[in-house]
């Protein structure tokens, strides 16, 4: 609180400074997303948006360092700042984050991820123009910080967040309201999973090329390579089901029984192999699944295996994503690979999936929805996660059989 009284105090001759500036044309914007994985993703409209209305600015992202392999790719990003929380702590970060911003020379500075310190340090840095995100939840000591914002936009129950953030944007003259999510690999993913993937000759099928050789039809759906190899998600021999191993948010997590029991229903119903997906801290949760699965040879483990960048060549693969409401459903989301969401906890009408073929598995109880958008909890008050443990294998199975049918 004693930072925001120090800005009222001050802040005329803050005001006045940038008035001084005056400085009309648009050459460099900051957006402030440091959430993770999914929240990113969400926000991947709004660069798109920036970037076409301000095509010779640089784009500027300050991103959370769990989900900068995100951001490497995208062609509408020109640089990412990479700042945890720590580093704008006490008077000291906040003087350091307002350093920042006024060294950068930013023009416009665009907080997707509100609070104290971004709404103190812009002003102090001296951006002209300055909007920001006002939650529905938010606290006594932000509402007093957002007058310093130039314009804010308030986030309201029943509505998507990327709403909010197009409503925002319309504040700087960005009228677009595409929704749509964008994610980008890198230029080696596509090779490096189809390395993975070669590994069990089931899955994918190696077709030798030629040099002139004729064109057939199975050749010119596929993907050509300079070793000689082509390889496609559309040669696989079996469709692939992608699900998730775990989650960020350890609220949220299914458990290895049940995805255990999910993948053993959906083996003896259907010709398919099971992809698991997860980080290398993900590695032991999926040695579990596996030992408890009975047919473990159609069943590949990429846990650990692929970073952010290279993922989305796998997943683009799938034929269907199955996952707690997270990070990767929003990545397959974006990528129109079909998805399952175990909602959870989470508010369905704040963030979701978007596309056309998502069906979202969510539990009738008075307690739900307990997480939002922003306002996020990490442990559940009940202590007995049934938002989660009631969701059975069998009702996953059944969702997969309405998906396929």
């Amino acid at each position: 609180m004693i930072y925001v009284i120090l800005t009222y105090i001050f802040s005329p001759l803050l005001y006045l400074f940038i008035a001084l500036k005056n400085k009309e044309n648009i050459a460099r914007i900051l957006v402030i997303q440091t959430a993770k994985i999914g929240d990113l993703i969400c926000s991947t409209p709004v660069f798109r948006g920036i970037k076409k209305k301000y095509p010779e600015a640089q784009l500027t992202v300050m991103a959370n360092p769990a989900a900068q392999e995100l951001l490497k790719f995208n062609p509408y990003v020109s640089e990412i700042i990479i700042m945890k929380p720590a580093g704008y702590a006490g008077f000291t970060g906040k003087l350091k984050l307002a350093n920042f911003m006024c060294k950068g020379k930013y023009d416009i500075v665009v907080c997707l991820n509100p609070n104290v310190p971004f709404a103190i340090a812009a002003l102090w840095g001296l951006v002209p123009v300055r909007l920001s995100i006002m939650p529905d939840f938010s606290g006594l000591t932000f509402k007093l910080a957002s007058v310093f914002f130039t314009s804010i936009e308030r986030h309201v129950r029943g509505r998507l967040v990327m709403d909010t953030y197009i409503q925002m944007l319309r504040r700087i003259g960005i009228g677009n309201s595409n929704l749509s999510k964008e994610v980008y690999k890198s230029a080696g993913a596509d090779k490096k999973v189809q390395q993975i993937l070669q590994e069990d000759k089931h899955i994918i099928k190696v077709i030798p090329v030629k040099t002139g050789i004729q064109k057939t039809d199975e050749l010119d759906s596929c993907l050509r390579r300079n070793d000689n190899v082509c390889l496609s998600s559309g040669q696989t021999n079996n469709p692939l089901i992608g699900i998730a191993v775990s989650s960020g948010n350890k609220l949220k997590e299914l458990g290895a029984e049940k995805i255990a029991g999910t993948i053993n229903a959906l083996l003896n119903d259907f010709d398919i192999y099971i992809v698991l997906i997860g980080s290398n801290q993900d590695k032991n949760t999926a040695q579990k699944v596996i030992d408890s699965v009975t047919k473990k040879d159609r069943i590949l483990d990429t846990t650990g295996l692929l970073n952010l960048s290279e993922l989305p060549a796998l997943i683009e693969r799938l034929l269907l994503f199955i996952g707690v409401d997270t990070g990767i459903a929003y990545m397959a989301d974006a990528l129109s690979v079909p998805v399952i969401d175990i909602a959870g906890p989470s508010d369905m009408d704040d963030q979701r999936p978007t596309g056309s073929n998502c069906i979202i598995i969510k539990k009738d109880l008075p307690c739900i929805p307990c997480s939002h958008a922003f306002s996020a909890p990490y442990s559940c008050k009940r202590g007995d996660r049934l938002c989660i443990t009631s969701v059975s294998a069998a009702e996953i199975v059944e969702a997969v059989k309405r998906f396929l049918n």
